[in-house]
């Protein structure tokens, strides 16, 4: 028992000296001379000592240490190592700083067996044109860990979120600094600023303070515009996590992420806004959300799937090439009323497969320039479906938009365009509660007035209006016309049109020299009025529910056919008296396509007559058998054509009766007619 009472105690001893700290006076490292130094004031057993070299430090570590420095600085030409010694494996070595922003220019090292670096200063952290390699994770934080062991670094806290000047303490990375990390990155402070750098981790997590912190310090929390993360013309290879609860989040100036970006933001987000002719690209899937007025997403490639949500305000998606899918989406926050929750689609915008949008509010696919007074310029091309759905607001489209499907609906207001952007796609659905069609120029408004005019008031359009238009499709099938029944709609295509699921009021179409088809029993409407540049038009099933209005070809009036007329030859024949397909219609008229012409019987034909005999038959020549006989010919008639008469048969025949009287012949006799009479068999010849 005393053996082993002394092994307990050597392990606990051991245990003891491996958590204190190592007595000495204040060590200079001899780094950072002229920025206030580098110098440690103690650390605990794990720290095995200093080496100085010329213009570099280097601490060994053979166990998990805490060091606590004075002040930390790095001159440009400088190098500070941390090293695992002795076998030492994932060490976590913590580093706290008391006085002054560190201000960091030169190279830091950690090599494998360090397993977590961590720089703890509350006042700050810059790296400018710094170069900062380690093996495992490294965490740069504003937080207070001075008097934290390694295993209670979760209890951290901010003790101060300003500085002397009232900014907010940041973590500053530029100078095109240079970080290699082979592990996690994670910055924690109340600000981080990051720009002309590499950064390569296999995350990088920026977190700055949130509510909680600034509630516990009772100090005021940024407001949603004052930048709290900004990434300005970034070069990230690795994963890419954003979290600030309070203040805004910025990405500026282009740069590249090799992984995904995952942001959550309580202010403004701006991705790319200012991006001084420069691309984010992000080569991964994007995932952002925001909490308040503006969230912007601009002059970007992301090379997967894009969700965009934004709980306060509207988002805004521009000049982007999304690879994936594109959700997009806002919604409604009751307690500070009425709010424009605006969805933006602006520029020239591509989304490789199906863009999603759902809105509390206004769907706007175009964007308005506030500064010039019009609207936004650009194209949206999906090469999925488009889906866009608002449960308070309108749906405007302003800009040529191009989807494999188009659908739109409105729960409580409109489906609006400017009149002059073309919807292409295979097929459209529009639900609308109220007017589906375009909006033009008034006496007092210009058409991007009105557009905005409608869109910022939330007019509601129930039926008509004096300055309607067409919404315009290049062609296609328009499978869904959902409104009231007291409302209007207006579609023109620019192609061939089929109609073929509505239920609604008046539906005013138009194709202009082109042809319009009316389909199946699913069409319902009061009425269906088919402007007179229409080509032309078809009408398949008989039993319709809604009167059709339209400009005959054949007399240049408007036909009214009510419910439930049957569409016969009688109304649908055009001009000349022939239901003919290839009519070209003047126009300002329409050909009504229905039932083909009755064809008239064609006449039997007369039987050919039979013809006579052959007045001048011509005689056969033959040639002998080798017995002297005539050989059997062709039992011929005078009609029978010249050429099969000359042509001999050798057939064995029946016998026949002699018909005059000259002496019996061997085979063959000659008629006093022409004709020949065969009066005995005669074999088939070889």
């Amino acid at each position: 028992m005393k053996n082993l009472n002394k092994q307990l105690s050597a392990i606990v001893l051991s245990t003891v000296f491996a958590t204190m700290s190592i007595s000495f006076a204040a060590e200079n490292t001899g780094l950072g001379v002229g920025l206030g130094g580098a110098e440690i004031n103690n650390a605990t057993g794990g720290y095995a000592g200093l080496t100085k070299g010329l213009d570099s430090a280097t601490l060994n570590f053979d166990a998990n240490s805490h060091v606590n420095w004075n002040t930390l600085n790095l001159n440009s030409n400088e190098t500070l190592n941390f090293n695992a010694v002795n076998g030492a494996n994932n060490l976590t070595i913590l580093n706290t700083v008391n006085n002054g922003m560190s201000n960091l220019y030169g190279t830091i090292n950690a090599n494998s067996g360090i397993g977590k670096l961590i720089i703890s200063n509350p006042n700050g952290v810059l790296f400018d044109g710094a170069h900062f390699t380690t093996a495992g994770d490294l965490m740069i934080t504003t937080q207070d860990m001075s008097n934290l062991s390694i295993d209670d670094l979760s209890k951290a806290k901010y003790t101060k979120l300003y500085d002397d000047n009232g900014k907010l303490i940041p973590v500053k990375i530029t100078g095109n600094s240079v970080f290699n990390i082979g592990g996690d990155y994670t910055i924690m402070a109340p600000q981080v600023n990051a720009a002309n750098s590499t950064i390569t981790a296999n995350t990088l997590k920026l977190v700055t303070a949130n509510g909680q912190d600034y509630l516990a310090l009772n100090a005021a929390a940024p407001k949603a515009n004052t930048s709290a993360t900004t990434l300005r013309a970034m070069n990230i290879d690795g994963d890419v996590v954003i979290t600030n609860e309070v203040g805004a989040t910025q990405i500026a100036e282009g740069g590249t992420i090799n992984g995904n970006l995952t942001t959550k933001t309580g202010g403004w987000a701006w991705f790319n806004y200012d991006d001084k002719g420069n691309t984010l690209v992000v080569n991964g899937d994007a995932d952002m959300t925001a909490a308040d007025e503006y969230m912007f997403l601009r002059n970007a490639e992301v090379n997967g799937n894009l969700k965009m949500k934004n709980s306060g305000g509207f988002l805004d998606l521009g000049n982007a090439k999304v690879k994936g899918n594109a959700d997009l989406t806002t919604t409604g926050m009751p307690e500070q009323g009425k709010y424009h929750h605006f969805v933006h689609v602006i520029g020239d915008t591509e989304i490789g497969g199906d863009l999603n949008i759902e809105s509390s509010q206004n769907i706007h696919i175009g964007g308005y320039d506030y500064d010039a007074e019009r609207l936004a310029v650009g194209n949206l091309k999906v090469n999925g479906d488009l889906n866009a759905h608002s449960t308070n607001g309108h749906i405007t489209t302003t800009i040529n938009t191009q989807a494999k499907k188009i659908n739109y609906k409105s729960d409580n207001y409109n489906i609006l365009t400017d009149g002059k952007a073309v919807l292409t796609a295979d097929e459209y659905q529009f639900a609308a509660n109220g007017y589906i069609g375009g909006l033009k120029d008034s006496s007092t408004q210009k058409v991007d007035q009105q557009v905005v005019y409608v869109m910022e008031n939330y007019v509601h359009i129930p039926s008509d209006i004096k300055t309607h238009d067409y919404l315009k499709i290049a062609g296609g099938n328009v499978s869904k016309i959902d409104t009231p029944n007291n409302a209007k709609v207006y579609i023109a295509s620019n192609g061939d049109m089929k109609l073929t699921g509505a239920n609604s009021g008046d539906i005013n179409l138009t194709a202009y020299r082109h042809r319009i088809d009316i389909e199946g029993d699913d069409v319902h409407a009061k009425n269906i009025n088919v402007g007179p540049e229409t080509d032309y038009l078809k009408v398949e099933f008989p039993n319709r529910d809604y009167t059709l209005n339209y400009t005959n070809i054949r007399d240049e009036k408007v036909v009214t056919i009510n419910k439930n007329d049957e569409i016969t030859y009688d109304i649908t024949d055009g001009e000349g008296g022939n239901n003919r397909p290839t009519l070209v219609p003047a126009e300002k008229t329409t050909y009504l396509i229905g039932p083909d012409k009755p064809i008239d019987p064609v006449p039997s034909q007369p039987d050919p007559p039979t013809p006579g005999p052959n007045p001048n038959p011509q005689p056969v020549p033959t040639t002998p058998t080798p017995d002297g006989t005539e050989p059997a010919k062709n039992l011929m008639t005078q009609w029978v054509p010249e050429d099969v008469t000359k042509a001999p048969v050798n057939t064995p025949v029946a016998f026949a009766a002699d018909l005059d009287e000259d002496e019996i012949d061997k085979a063959v006799r000659k008629n006093v007619d022409g004709s020949v009479t065969v009066v005995r068999a005669f074999p088939m010849m070889n």
